[in-house]
């Protein structure tokens, strides 16, 4: 049985013209319908009538185009590109080919020459394979962390970020409304959550300004200081993803809050962060009874927070050098330590300066507290005593040419009288 390739527009044809071989239809109708003139209806219906719906087929299909070219240019141009320019584009290996080896070829044609020898591929081809990541078996094995910028409060507040962690096992949310996601923020959030679960094993987040330093840090010799109150101090491992995909968990989550958490707080007329903040603590333990899932393993993997002082760990550390008056500068302000301390200091020592999440200071050295008064102005230095200047000779007094210095003995009769005398 011999088959034919036609299009869809071409057997819908196939019903129209067996009506008009049937005159059930007039041709100019179906002229209207094709948007054919009359002469070309009456042409395909005679063909019709002698070869049946193959006739509607286009006679060209299947055939090779008289304008192609040569099977053995394109050949020598595919070999050239395997040979010599394997990473070219198809537009910059056309350019390539025309100039060093005057073979010309459009982009187009040579592009479909290369996907069909395996030289290119298609941006369908190029596409990244993304394998399903399996969920973690305990609570408390892995949390995603992110924050998300939208006009939470529509146009009855500006626009402000929300916090979240989201257990990656469970489902479960915890999260807050803040200004913006800075490391202050995200420290007073951590804290909370610390708090109330304990530590997780793992916090899985973007490569952002808060958890990881990515400009001139190729060998991550510097770390932020949500990083370093995390991993150093916390032992909480911080994981980057690296891309939006891989978590995925944490940004359905926005955009799911993005539509639900909007339309409540719109029912309630929330318009501030504090009134946001207040109705997620009543939301959000609704919402997790809800969407959460049972983890497959029973264990809870949060470690306790015991021993740890939070307040002095989840703070932004900067370390200064002790000068000679017992002062230090830190953001353009000074600071003279007090006489009683509990740890010896001196001159030189290296002091430790914590900004805490509530903007206030304090001062540490070897994680012992130190006390301090805040100056108002910037100590003055004492003046150095100046050494005599020294002229040079052209400045220094001469004698006059009859000065009694320049007579003649003069020396020596000076000698002589006191001698005398």
């Amino acid at each position: 049985m011999e088959t034919y390739n036609m299009s869809v527009k071409e057997i819908n044809q196939v019903a129209v013209f067996e009506q008009l071989a049937r005159r059930d239809m007039k041709q100019k109708h179906a002229s209207q319908m094709f948007g054919l003139c009359l002469r070309q209806i009456q042409r395909k219906l005679q063909a019709y009538r002698q070869e049946g719906p193959v006739s509607l087929a286009h006679k060209s299909r299947g055939r090779p185009s008289n304008h192609r070219l040569p099977d053995s240019l394109t050949a020598k141009a595919i070999r050239l590109v395997k040979d010599k320019y394997t990473d070219f584009g198809p537009t910059l290996a056309s350019e390539k080919l025309a100039e060093l080896h005057r073979l010309n070829i459009h982009p187009d044609t040579l592009r479909k020459a290369m996907i069909k020898a395996g030289v290119w591929q298609t941006r369908q081809q190029r596409k990244k394979y993304w394998q399903r990541r399996e969920r973690k078996a305990c609570l408390g094995e892995m949390v995603q962390f992110d924050g998300s910028h939208h006009a939470w409060f529509e146009d009855r507040a500006p626009q402000c970020c929300l916090l979240a962690f989201i257990d990656d096992a469970t489902n479960n949310v915890f999260g807050q409304f803040a200004k913006s996601e800075s490391t202050l923020t995200a420290m007073r959030l951590t804290k909370e959550y610390l708090q109330r679960y304990g530590r997780p094993l793992a916090i899985y987040a973007d490569r952002g300004k808060v958890t990881k330093v990515n400009q001139n840090n190729p060998d991550d010799e510097f770390t932020t200081q949500y990083r370093r109150a995390m991993e150093a101090e916390l032992k909480v491992k911080i994981i980057f993803a690296l891309s939006p995909q891989a978590k995925g968990r944490v940004e359905r989550l926005f955009k799911t809050f993005q539509d639900r958490v909007i339309k409540e707080m719109r029912l309630r007329n929330i318009s501030s962060i504090a009134q946001g903040n207040e109705f997620l603590t009543q939301y959000l333990p609704v919402y997790n009874q809800r969407f959460s899932v049972p983890p497959k393993e029973k264990a809870n993997l949060h470690r306790g927070i015991a021993g740890y002082k939070l307040d002095n760990i989840l703070c932004v550390k900067q370390t200064r050098k002790l000068k000679n008056d017992y002062t230090i500068a830190y953001n353009n302000q000074w600071f003279q330590l007090s006489r009683q301390q509990s740890a010896h200091i001196y001159p030189g020592d290296t002091i430790t300066v914590r900004t805490h999440m509530d903007k206030s200071i304090s001062l540490a050295i070897r994680g012992i507290k130190l006390n301090y008064t805040q100056l108002l102005a910037r100590p003055q230095v004492a003046p150095k005593h100046k050494p005599k200047q020294i002229t040079s000779r052209s400045n220094e007094w001469k004698p006059s040419s009859n000065h009694p210095w320049k007579q003649f003995n003069y020396g020596r009769r000076c000698c002589v009288a006191k001698i005398m005398a």
